[in-house]
């Protein structure tokens, strides 16, 4: 079981590795796209902004850019709506803002996506994952990013009441409006939980992974859930927060099951194969544990073509053989042996005895007997028997008469 888990992880990597520069682009274009709809739910005063076309051109830009640019037309979208119900606050809004975009491009670039991850995700209570996934993957600096996250999103909870409030151009409703924000901001005791659990929780899984004991991964991923599980019970039960059992439990699992499988496709460590070394140098003396990673070839797959005769029960292999515009001989070829090779004569063979007919006049075919008629035929063939009768004549008569002579 697990060899398979193995090889389908590596399918997956290789895939990836393979399509990574259309993936990628894909999914943050997917991400910006549920990101600026679930702005223009919530605070969508401006029906201009909430256009699929401008949703679309938004989301493009995005997933072409760094993460920095999405929280940054995020926070631009959120203040362009508040504008158009209520100006003071959305000079307010935007002041915080900068200083929240500033500080975290200056501490946490990489780990800026939170910022707008936790919103989205806490839609669908999946938020609990955030800080584990940034403890698992980064250093205690991810608590900023997570924190600004938590900030966003309950933000936007305060501020959609005072702005869709008509406010005159007048000092004392202007400041009565400030103050009103900044008192609920301070005195929101869900906000204030909900950064002080998730950045013990970034804390706890940075802290227990960095320890050389086999597993630590995992087990800082274990700690990291239940750590977010008595945080929120301890905050319910001391600061009268409402927050629901069930889910949060559930939830918690779920986003640790969620963290484990991102760890197990970014690492897989074999602790059956440790290695510890110790070595010195001039100022210090180094124990080092090395943990490899399990790297694991596929299997490859042999395919046989079968002919007709084998599918009726004879034994025999047939292989299709494929034309290779790329193949080389593995002997090269040279004209010049293939001209030796010609001009070689080939060693006289052994005279085999063999029958010969001796050739005859008898024997030979008349061209132009073929041509004349049965009849002619056989009157030629009674002429030559005369001739043949008549020279044996001759013969005798001429050794009669040089018996005679010489009597």
């Amino acid at each position: 079981m697990i060899t398979i888990l193995l090889e389908i992880r590596e399918i997956i990597l290789k895939a990836y590795q393979k399509v990574r520069f259309i993936v990628n682009p894909v999914v943050k274009f997917l991400f910006s796209l549920l990101v600026f709809s679930y702005i223009n739910q919530e605070i969508g005063f401006d029906a201009r902004f909430t256009k699929i076309s401008v949703v679309l051109a938004l989301a493009l830009i995005s997933a072409i850019t760094p993460a920095g640019v999405l929280v940054l037309l995020t926070m631009a979208l959120i203040v362009l709506h508040i504008y158009t119900a209520c100006n003071f606050l959305a000079i307010l809004l935007l002041m915080i803002f900068i200083i929240m975009y500033v500080a975290l491009l200056r501490f946490s670039p990489k780990q800026i996506i939170a910022v707008v991850a936790i919103p989205m995700l806490a839609k669908y209570n999946l938020h609990y994952c955030v800080p584990i996934l940034m403890g698992s993957i980064s250093s205690p600096v991810g608590i900023l990013p997570t924190i600004g996250g938590v900030a966003l999103y309950h933000i936007l909870d305060i501020v959609k009441e005072p702005a869709a409030r008509e406010v005159e151009y007048k000092m004392e409703e202007v400041v009565e409006l400030f103050t009103e924000v900044f008192d609920k901001i301070m005195a929101d005791k869900p906000m204030i939980i909900m950064m002080v659990v998730f950045s013990i929780v970034i804390a706890v899984v940075w802290f227990i992974r960095r320890f050389s004991f086999d597993y630590a991964f995992e087990i800082s991923l274990g700690a990291g859930v239940m750590v977010n599980i008595l945080g929120f019970l301890i905050a319910d039960l001391k600061y009268d927060v409402t927050v629901s059992i069930g889910t949060l439990i559930i939830m918690s699992l779920v986003s640790g099951v969620i963290a484990m499988l991102c760890d197990y496709m970014k690492r897989v460590l074999d602790y059956t194969a440790v290695e510890r070394v110790q070595f010195e140098d001039d100022d210090y003396y180094y124990y080092v544990k090395a943990v490899p990673k399990v790297n694991i070839s596929l299997r490859e797959m042999d395919i046989k073509h079968f002919n007709r005769s084998a599918i009726d029960g004879e034994d025999y292999e047939y292989e299709e053989e494929t034309e290779d515009e790329d193949y080389e001989p593995d002997v090269p070829f040279d004209r010049r042996d293939m001209e030796e090779e010609d001009q070689v004569t080939p060693e006289p063979a052994e005279e085999e005895e063999a029958d010969v007919k001796e050739y005859t006049a008898s024997s030979s075919k008349n061209p132009f007997k073929l041509l004349m008629k049965p009849k002619d035929q056989q009157n030629v063939k009674e002429g030559k028997e005369s001739s043949e009768d008549y020279e044996e004549e001759l013969i005798l008569e001429d050794e009669d008469e040089d018996e005679d002579i010489e009597k």
